[in-house]
């Protein structure tokens, strides 16, 4: 993301100025703080009581908890919200390990966790982060500090009878993102160690309202979402006894949909920082899975009250237990009990998703270096002095946005803020090959560690077709995809190399073809698009390099998978024999040398190469091998054609 330019940055800067404004005018009476109605109040001084709050999450799928609870505990360092506990209503004790993991990280290390020990069996988990829990650091010592023992954790309903029992008369507010699970244990309880009432009664008698994330209620659309489903049984015992003095505001799936916090920008907002275990969750796992900020909202809405949401009038809410099918069905009625927040428009959406945003950059550990804010320009051993200290935030970057695919190209983008614009990438190759090689090795460790010991390398001369191949070919799937022209001495079989050291145990080279003067003509292309161009003399000197290299790793690598794909005259990806594959000529004779020399000069002629990219886009023309005769008068002719109008420009 190029902070300066962005759309999101520019909302993130107004709800600063926002922010500063309202605390400017924190002497404001009482009365008119409380009519005041900001959208960042938790940058506001609250005169106020904290909210007696307890978090009720699924933790270890879905990542919008995670964001949930970490704005939780800055709620808690803000004076308020006393968070009398979290119930995690997903089995396994790294689940509560995760909780644990986050209230140490944020100071809060003494909040009571209670676990879910017979719920959803199995349910769907979307990206299991709970293996944070097992990260080590490079002493081999747990990354992130623990403060107690996950077995040891009470029933999630017991907890709450624990904590219930003790509170006052309807001052507790649940906040529920998760399953139901719990809560309808709760409520099928009975008298214990912690009280002599029912868990229906304790709940009646001291829990005040219920914000939970659940239904739709869209015109057509009465599903009760997935939450409710997986564990529909438990979602009717909870709705058919819910009291109908407790107050219960609902967050449908649709109003978190349009709530879009990219990977991508959610480690641009830990990029200031080395360890952070949302960091860790969105580079050890691949989170691109269509996520969005559902959870958060049912937080916010109880934390900053009512005005943070449009609410529908009050009615009543019943649950159809039909399992996956279940619906919830509401009926207006000025007595009834629920509401449920409404979708807001794209302003709406994106001032909630900079409000989750603003807390995440707020970080108790930063690091001594920045990634993000421009420098002045840095080069060669420049970029390389400034790329060493920062290895591990630039790979923390591309991990959290790249899925399984490595692109030298998506990581040389990088270094835009140290002058990096496309046309200088020569400028960048030392520091580039240092940032791929530890992500390379990044990326397929964490293939591994998942399961997912299956690489593919597409590789090919340039704009020869290797990323079209990957998406017709569907290889999305494998742990690790490589994508890059591995030209070279030894470079492709250097990579097959290091991924068996590295675990890979399925690798397949994906060998992409396509004719030289066709190569040309979409490096043409993408320049005019992207300023991108791969030089005339680097062209015809990684085309030449694949000479006899299908014959050698087939020979090197005996029980390889390899995959020739011809893309000659940009017809489409077709997969050939081996035997096939074996022909293609990459020899550049002096006629397709001078048809490209010839192309390009028209090209330069035409003026549809910027000025100021030419040298980029011709590169050292004199420097190919075998120039000589008509070809090296026309590179001449070619560079003297350059330096004219490069002076033009120059002077303008």
């Amino acid at each position: 993301m190029e902070k300066n330019l962005s759309l999101t940055t520019r909302f993130f800067v107004a709800l600063i100025t926002a922010g500063l404004l309202t605390m400017a005018s924190s002497c404001a009476s009482q009365k008119e703080m409380q009519s005041a109605k900001s959208r960042t109040s938790s940058s506001t001084t609250v005169q106020r009581q904290p909210v007696n709050m307890i978090l009720d999450a699924d933790f270890g799928s879905s990542t919008d908890d995670l964001f949930a609870l970490m704005m939780l505990n800055h709620y808690i360092d803000n004076g308020m919200v006393d968070l009398k506990g979290v119930i995690v209503d997903r089995e396994g004790e790294k689940n509560a390990g995760i909780v644990d993991i986050f209230n140490t990280y944020y100071g809060h290390p003494d909040i009571p966790v209670g676990l879910e020990r017979n719920g959803v069996k199995n349910p769907r988990c979307f990206i299991p982060y709970s293996g944070i829990c097992d990260l080590k650091d490079a002493g081999g010592q747990p990354l992130f500090k623990r403060t107690f023992d996950a077995s040891k954790c009470l029933d999630g309903y017991k907890l709450y009878r624990q904590i219930l029992s003790k509170a006052d008369d309807k001052s507790i507010v649940v906040v529920a993102i998760g399953f139901a699970t719990t809560l309808a244990q709760l409520f099928q309880s009975q008298a214990d160690e912690f009280s002599q009432l029912s868990g229906l009664d304790l709940f009646r008698q001291k829990v005040k309202s219920v914000y939970i994330q659940s239904g739709r209620f869209e015109a057509g659309d009465s599903l009760s979402g997935y939450n409710m489903r997986a564990a529909s049984r438990q979602s009717a015992i909870f709705y058919d006894n819910l009291p109908a003095d407790v107050d219960l505001i609902m967050s449908p799936s649709n109003v978190g949909d349009k709530i879009d916090y990219l990977p991508k920008d959610v480690l641009v907002d830990l990029s200031y920082t080395e360890v952070n275990p949302i960091k860790a969750v969105y580079t050890n796992y691949i989170c691109d899975t269509g996520q969005r900020m559902w959870d958060t909202n049912c937080l916010v809405n109880a934390v900053l009250g009512d005005e943070q949401y449009n609410l529908s009038p009050r009615g009543w809410v019943r649950f159809v237990d039909r399992g996956e099918e279940s619906l919830m069905l509401f009926k207006a009625d000025p007595a009834g009990n629920a509401r449920y927040q409404l979708p807001g428009d794209s302003y709406f959406s994106q001032e909630k998703l900079m409000d989750i945003r603003r807390h995440n950059r707020i970080n108790r550990y930063p690091s001594a270096y920045t990634i993000e804010s421009p420098q002045p320009q840095l080069i060669t051993d420049g970029a390389v002095a400034w790329t060493k200290p920062r290895i591990q935030l630039l790979m923390d970057k591309y991990m959290g946005s790249a899925g399984n695919t490595l692109d030298p190209n998506d990581v040389r983008a990088m270094f835009r803020p140290i002058g990096y614009v496309g046309p200088n990438a020569t400028d960048y190759s030392e520091a580039e090959g240092i940032l791929v090689d530890t992500i390379f090795t990044a990326m397929a460790e964490r293939a591994v560690r998942q399961g997912n010991k299956s690489l593919v390398i597409v590789t090919g001369p340039p704009a020869c077709g290797k990323s079209t191949a990957v998406q017709e070919l569907k290889l999305k799937k494998a742990g690790l995809i490589y994508d890059a022209d591995l030209t070279g001495p030894d470079r492709l079989e250097g990579v097959i190399r290091k991924a068996e050291q590295l675990g890979m145990e399925n690798i397949t080279v994906v060998m992409v073809y396509n004719d030289i003067m066709t190569c040309f003509k979409n490096i043409l292309n993408r320049g005019k698009t992207s300023w991108r161009y791969t030089a005339m003399d680097y062209l015809v000197n990684s085309f030449t390099d694949y000479t006899g290299k299908l014959q050698l790793i087939k020979q090197s690598f005996p029980g390889l998978n390899i995959i020739p794909i011809d893309c000659s005259n940009n017809q489409g990806v077709t997969r050939v024999s081996i035997e096939d594959a074996l022909k293609w000529d990459y020899n550049v004779s002096d006629s397709q040398l001078n048809a490209l020399l010839t192309a390009l000069l028209t090209e330069i002629n035409n003026g549809s190469i910027e000025a100021s990219l030419l040298p980029t886009a011709s590169g050292d023309l004199l420097s190919i091998p075998g120039l000589s005769g008509e070809n090296l008068l026309l590179a001449k002719q070619i560079n003297q054609r350059i330096d004219e109008l490069t002076h033009e420009y120059k002077m303008r």
